[in-house]
């Protein structure tokens, strides 16, 4: 295997929440290439970042700089100007020059340095592909909406559109949308889907036994977790209302929800559990570091997802869980994979059903999560998929010097 350059660049990174970008970069080091992520010097504006993520990330804001995590050399770059989840990084171009990248992936395909690194790339005879994870669901409406996609139109058929080697959208909802929303050209457009760092998610019992010690959870209960942002996208709100009679009819079921809401919203997460009185076995664990996560999901005996969800479902079924997700294009393909169940989105009472039939015979579970084990490990690990993004980035190397790329 030839040894390449490889450099990641996207608008925001933290190591320690096991999100694609730095998963992938961590493989591709692994898999003994030399890897840099090029980003801004912040973490994500998500909502209430003060409640949600400061407690253990700290400060929003880090500052420029440079540090090496997981063989990962990641360069810190500040902002020009940051409008919403848009960043424009100061200095992308000479950074890119000192590193000498024989191939860059660029997580995104309409912030700031994706436009800017076509260009880029052309001056240092560096290959360049690109990943989508945008989905219709997540697509701005309206009039804004309609202007914003037609602006995003032109300037990807002018800037990108002959630029990029492959654009790799990591379901096939996100290749729909890069074609049909961003009018890239379908004959460029690939599936590479996300995976799981199977380092660290895995069945523990031992990891179950201990946490449910730590927060309180019996060890014969019937523990439903829904981990994340808790945003009305989220929808855990639906959750709690499916929950309700379930916990009221049976006193060993317990439902825990880990993350943030805001507090307006969590009134309304918490109030049919209140009116059903089970308000006590109800528990708010604040979001939590990857290595943490892994525990909630060995304590859990269902994971749900009845909003939109992505990354910690298959974290959740490498942990050999049952997930239930709702029957979005990206739940049924993962459902045709093996690795969730889907229910009709929004409607409390599938979501109710399902949740019945597994926690009343618990072969049903595990017979379940054994088959989302399987399907992790035989198509989802990022091993796997390091690899088969290590291919891509061979052939776009062997395009752009002109050698023909065999299929």
């Amino acid at each position: 295997m030839e040894k390449l350059t490889i450099v990641h660049v996207a608008d925001y990174v933290m190591p320690g929440m096991g999100y694609q970008e730095f998963a992938l970069a961590k493989w591709n080091a692994r898999h003994g290439h030399e890897v840099h992520m090029v980003t801004s010097d912040r973490y994500t504006p998500v909502p209430h970042y003060e409640q949600a993520w400061e407690p253990f990330l700290g400060h929003r804001v880090i500052g420029p700089g440079l540090e090496q995590v997981e063989g990962v050399t990641i360069h810190r770059l500040p902002c020009r100007l940051e409008l919403k989840r848009r960043p424009w990084l100061a200095g992308l171009s000479d950074e890119l020059k000192g590193i000498r990248p024989d191939v860059v992936l660029c997580h995104g395909t309409a912030s700031p340095s994706a436009f800017a690194l076509p260009s880029i790339c052309r001056r240092l005879g560096a290959a360049l592909i690109m990943d989508n994870h945008e989905t219709f669901g997540s697509a701005r409406r309206g009039l804004s909406g309609l202007v914003y996609r037609t602006a995003l139109r032109a300037l990807s058929r002018r800037l990108l559109n002959r630029s990029v080697y492959r654009f790799l959208g990591v379901s096939p909802e996100c290749c729909d949308f890069m074609v049909q929303r961003q009018g890239l050209p379908s004959e460029k457009v690939e599936r590479l889907d996300l995976g799981v760092d199977t380092d660290i998610f895995r069945p523990d019992d031992l990891a179950r036994q201990a946490a449910r010690a730590e927060y309180g959870l019996p060890l014969d209960a019937s523990v439903v977790v829904q981990t994340g942002k808790l945003t009305l996208e989220k929808s855990p709100h639906l959750l709690a209302r499916a929950m309700a009679p379930i916990m009221r009819d049976d006193p060993k079921v317990w439902l825990v929800f880990v993350g943030a809401a805001p507090a307006e919203y969590a009134r309304e997460i918490v109030e049919p559990l209140a009116k059903a009185a089970v308000d006590d076995r109800l528990l708010f664990i604040p979001l939590v570091p990857v290595s943490k996560l892994v525990e909630i999901f060995n304590l859990a005996d269902i994971c749900v997802y009845p909003g939109e969800s992505s990354l910690s479902c298959l974290e959740a079924a490498a942990c050999g869980k049952p997930v239930i997700v709702t029957d979005s294009p990206a739940g049924r393909s993962r459902a045709a994979a093996g690795l969730v169940q889907c229910y009709q989105t929004g409607n409390v009472s599938d979501l109710r059903q399902q949740l019945q039939q597994f926690l009343a015979d618990r072969d049903t579970r595990e017979n379940m999560g054994e088959r989302a084990l399987a399907s992790v490990l035989n198509n989802f690990f990022y091993d796997l998929v390091a690899s088969r993004a290590e291919a891509i980035m061979n052939d776009a190397i062997a395009a752009e010097h002109g050698v023909p790329v065999s299929k």
